[in-house]
């Protein structure tokens, strides 16, 4: 059975459901009550189903009305990514570089590869936003990012993954610290009451020699982007890749990076979609990640740092 409805109603139900009630969402979508429940009563009819309980005082939307809410939020969802795009085109000919970047390169890494693509491919709109790494391969897979940016798990089918860098993980610590004294740090040698864990949601296991930083266990947890500033804090220490190393010890002179005596690391990935790996433009974005990280290649960081090489997507 075909069924016809409109998307300004559909619109408006999602409002019902997101707010709770029809009176919330008039007043968010500045229009009158009665208006909102004829959108619903048309949207009903136009479905053939019943999308509210009605037999209790609150509004509840019954199994068909989370179904549809579910599909309304990816269809509202899609409409303003093609409204951005298509404006995109309209002012600048091209849509916007939309990157989805995990929290570990999002410091200023993330941010100074863009600026690198910029200058070397000329001004078009940009967006970075920072997601955890499973929401990174999310962003990609349902179109909301162009690109991913990440240390992640490479099982997605319809997702390509374009290896370009490998860190080592380093001890960041405060220069007070007893350990900022060694030429590298034991993992076995943090002090518990020192370290500082980065929450799971946005940190991914490391490869290699793991499981000494597998028994870390601490009573504070810092998302990466409030890490630096903890470490700080708390003059205690913490493990990230040798990117974010490099980044925080740019950003907090205070903080001092140093090497593990066993070697962990990351490789990172540019997640793009099957249809779009072979693209100009995502070449021309793996050229500027290889040439920022290389820039952070100085000191320490000529050993914890290195470039994988363009082999062709995973």
């Amino acid at each position: 059975m075909k069924r016809n409805f409109n998307i300004h109603d559909l619109r408006i139900f999602y409002n019902v459901v997101m707010t709770g009630s029809t009176r919330q969402a008039a007043l968010a979508m500045h229009m009158t009550q009665p208006a909102v429940s004829h959108a619903i009563s048309r949207l009903e009819r136009a479905t053939g189903v019943t999308l509210f309980d009605r037999s209790r005082k609150t509004l509840r939307p019954t199994e068909a009305g989370h179904y549809l809410y579910r599909e309304a939020k990816h269809v509202l969802d899609e409409l303003v990514r093609i409204d951005e795009a298509l404006h995109s085109i309209e002012q600048f000919g091209g849509h916007g570089l939309r990157i989805a970047t995990s929290p570990a390169l999002a410091l200023a890494y993330a941010p100074d590869a863009v600026r690198h693509y910029l200058q070397r491919h000329g001004a078009r709109p940009c967006s970075i936003d920072v997601e955890s790494s499973v929401q990174v391969l999310s962003a990609v897979d349902t179109r909301r990012a162009d690109f991913g940016l990440g240390a992640v798990a490479r099982d997605n089918s319809r997702l390509c993954y374009h290896p370009f860098l490998r860190t080592d993980v380093m001890a960041i610590l405060h220069r007070a610290h007893p350990l900022a004294g060694q030429p590298a740090v034991a993992v076995d040698a943090i002090p518990l009451q020192d370290y500082v864990q980065p929450l799971w949601s946005d940190y991914v296991v490391a490869q290699g020699d793991i499981a000494a930083s597998l028994r870390l266990r601490s009573g504070i947890q810092a998302h990466m982007s409030l890490l630096p500033g903890t470490v700080r804090a708390i003059r205690g220490i913490s493990l990230v890749n040798a990117l974010s190393a490099s980044d925080i010890e740019a950003a907090y002179p205070e903080l001092t990076a140093r090497p593990l005596t066993t070697r962990q690391w990351f490789d990172f990935v540019l997640i793009t979609r099957q249809e779009d790996s072979a693209l100009d433009l995502t070449e021309r974005l793996l050229e500027a990640l290889r040439a920022t990280a290389q820039t952070r290649r100085q000191g320490a960081y000529a050993d914890t740092i290195s470039l994988l090489p363009a082999s062709g997507p995973a």
